[in-house]
């Protein structure tokens, strides 16, 4: 370190600032620097002598202004000033930077004042207190320990898991032991939450549960489960998906979760039970008892006093119809035009023109409703019942070959007769009277009832064929035969149906030979099509 007095000894003896710099080990600009600041102190020529070196350069040190203080930040007034939900950060910077002018003390920056906020928040872990609104919302969630009662034939325990609801305003608590943790025990215990309230929340509060939620990222909303999405629109509730491992959101039902445990569950510890709904049933009691205990901060009120005086009012009637909660599975139709609900093991009839698709099935407590993938409707069924027979169908879901050998009677085959006409159905009802009436089986008479129908089917060899010549064949055969208990055969059909084919073409010939009909075929004119879906 160069000697202040060294320098100033070489300058009184004429040296320059490059000499002077060489001699003390130092730049030319640090011996200007010395010299010049002693001549403003008026120290030189002579008046340095009587100074020690360090008190030579306290004089020459450069004089620093003082700093005035910075306003310290309350943190924890500024933590209770944002639970308001209309307070932001940058009021309080701004309310903080006008304190401080006011006290002549220096403030923090927006950012440092944002920093050391947020520092102090992470530090402590502090939380706002959320001010719920009566009736706004419900938050769920599933306990995680199990609980369990015994079956009464293997005398194994059963595990199952509690569903816990809890008002966000009154702390009103609902507790449910459900089977598992899936989206039909979530709505059924959902459900019963909402008898047990008396009426519906605006919001309904869940975590990530795959029950309820399928996806949820950060900044979109969360895909719900199909399921849970439709009694949500049903009951006209709102569904909010807490942020995933944050359970902030719903702090009701967290301390509902545990005082599950500690004032509902540790007071049956020594209870046994035979079935989920004995458990569920003792549940119930401990729950009424919890809600009318009194808080511990406030011995005057109670969980369901408040309910009943502030909460109740406000919420929502619940909807004149239940809701119907539906398990779904997907299937393919096999080529016997039936799709297997693995839910159930039955088999329930599609429309034959699905065949080999893939098809949804919505099974109920009553029955089963199937859906195509796009969510078109194709048909309703009753619930299967029936221990031997797996397969529940709707003949009219077949193809008509089908129908014609594997559910023939005498009703269908009526009915098809009555398609083409009156004469027709009567000649098909008197095939299966007579044969009731001479106590034989009306099975014996299918083949003449299909071969009667069939006559009307235009072929290769009588392409002439059509619904209005069996029609003709039939009334003029009724007509010889009046008497209901004279039986027509098929031959007596087959032959009057080709007597009036060949009286048609002969008519038809005659006018197209003398002008009268035009230049058209004459079978295309007999030809005429199955307007009325004879063969559907």
């Amino acid at each position: 370190m160069a000697s202040y007095k060294k320098i100033l000894e070489l300058y009184g003896q004429g040296y320059n600032y490059s000499q002077i710099g060489k001699q003390v080990g130092c730049d030319r600009a640090t011996a200007r620097k010395v010299v010049n600041g002693c001549k403003k102190k008026g120290i030189l020529p002579t008046q340095w002598r009587q100074l020690e070196e360090t008190q030579l350069r306290d004089q020459l040190r450069k004089e620093t202004k003082a700093k005035s203080e910075y306003l310290p930040m309350d943190f924890k007034w500024m933590h209770g000033e944002l639970s308001n939900a209309h307070v932001t950060v940058n009021l309080l910077h701004e309310e903080y930077e006008q304190k401080a002018h006011e006290m002549g003390l220096r403030p923090y920056s927006r950012s440092q004042f944002f920093e050391r906020y947020h520092n102090w928040s992470n530090r402590h872990s502090y939380s706002a207190k959320i001010k719920a609104k009566p009736g706004h919302s419900v938050e769920l969630d599933f306990a995680g320990d199990l609980v369990h009662y015994i079956d009464p034939l293997t005398r194994i325990p059963v595990k199952v898991t509690l569903f816990v609801a809890t008002l966000s305003f009154s702390k009103l608590l609902y507790v449910q032991a459900v089977e598992r943790q899936k989206a039909i025990c979530l709505a059924h215990a959902t459900i019963g939450s909402f008898k047990y309230f008396g009426g519906v929340t605006r919001a309904i509060i869940v975590d990530n549960t795959k029950a309820a939620i399928i996806l949820h990222s950060k900044h979109e909303l969360a895909v719900l489960n199909e399921l849970f999405r439709e009694l949500a629109e049903h009951y006209g509730a709102t569904v909010i998906a807490a942020p995933p491992r944050s359970p902030k959101l719903k702090p009701n039902v967290e301390s509902g979760v545990s005082d599950t445990y500690t004032r509902i569950l540790a007071p049956l510890r020594h209870c046994t039970f035979y079935s989920l709904d004995e458990l569920n049933e003792a549940l119930y009691d401990r729950c009424e008892t919890f809600n009318g205990e009194p808080f511990k901060d406030k011995k005057q009120w109670t969980r369901r006093s408040i309910f009943e005086a502030e909460e109740q009012q406000m919420l929502s009637q619940l909807p004149s119809t239940n809701f119907e909660v539906r398990e779904k599975t997907i299937a393919t139709v096999r080529e016997n035009c039936h799709a297997k609900c693995s839910l159930d093991g039955y088999y329930y009839s599609v429309p034959y023109r699905w065949c080999k698709k893939r098809v949804t099935l919505r099974l109920g407590s009553n029955d089963v409703l199937i859906y195509s993938q796009t969510g078109q409707f194709i048909r309703k069924h009753p619930r299967g019942a029936d221990p031997w027979d797996r397969y529940v169908t709707d003949p009219t879901d077949m193809p008509s070959y089908i129908r014609q050998y594997a559910y023939a009677s005498p009703a269908l085959f009526c009915e098809q007769a009555g398609r083409v006409g009156s004469a027709t159905l009567e000649v098909i009802g008197r095939l299966f009277a007579i044969a009731e009436a001479n106590d034989r089986v009306v099975e014996a008479e299918y083949e003449s009832a299909k071969g009667i129908l069939g006559l009307a089917r235009p072929t290769k060899k009588h392409s002439a064929r059509c619904p209005r010549i069996l029609e003709a064949a039939c009334t003029v055969l009724v007509g010889l035969n009046p008497n209901p208990l004279i039986r027509i055969s098929y031959r007596s059909v087959h032959n009057t149906v080709r007597r009036l084919i060949d009286e048609e073409v002969s008519k038809r010939t005659k006018e197209f030979i003398s002008g009268k009909l035009g230049a058209a075929s004459i079978m295309d004119i007999l030809q005429q099509e199955d307007s009325n879906g004879l063969f559907d």
